[in-house]
């Protein structure tokens, strides 16, 4: 007999009740739900999607030991995550850049982006037009000239797209991964 102690006194249980096992009809589904809800809430902008998606990922590998989701496998879907995570950081690296946007303008962006996704509550959509308009006013406030705030607008935009296509991307490249292990490791 093993004992599990606590910090108040050891209670007694056998090997076999202390892994935590789910049937196989129930433990995909409910996973499979979870991740692809991950994958969609990966377009809200406050929430961190690969990361979501990840987790959900790392708790059925515990729940399973790692049986049908294999380490390789996990450890792949970490690598994505990573990327996704750290992608303001390497993005500027293959020139995706703030073009015309000043410092100011670029936490207008920020702001804008957080005030439009509450004001209008449609996740991408007022989140786009807030960033774009946040973008915009600052800039335009900043050096009184509309040509220099119009493309201040446009590179927000721009940059709204690309953050979000790589958010969206890893989210769902992670989910792929998780897929592939589950079908080649399902017994």
């Amino acid at each position: 007999m093993s004992y599990y102690f606590s910090t108040t006194f050891p209670i007694p249980i056998r090997p076999e009740e202390a892994r935590m096992t789910l049937p196989v009809d129930l433990f995909i589904p409910v996973t499979l739900v979870l991740m692809i809800a991950g994958v969609f809430l990966s377009l809200v902008p406050i929430l961190p999607g690969s990361l979501v998606v990840w987790g959900i990922a790392l708790v059925a590998g515990l729940l399973d030991n790692f049986q049908r989701i294999t380490p390789t496998a996990f450890v792949v879907m970490t690598i994505i995550m990573v990327i996704s995570q750290l992608s303001d950081f390497w993005l500027p690296l293959f020139g995706v850049q703030s073009g015309g946007l000043s410092c100011a303008a670029s936490i207008g962006s920020i702001i804008g982006g957080m005030v439009g996704t509450f004001v209008i509550p449609i996740p991408i959509l007022g989140t786009l037009i807030g960033a774009i308009l946040g973008a915009w006013l600052i800039d335009y406030l900043q050096r009184r000239n509309m040509d220099t705030a119009v493309i201040a607008g446009k590179e927000a935009a721009r940059l709204f797209a690309i953050g979000y296509a790589v958010r969206f991307i890893s989210s769902l490249l992670i989910f792929i991964v998780f897929i592939i292990s589950i079908v080649t490791h399902s017994s």
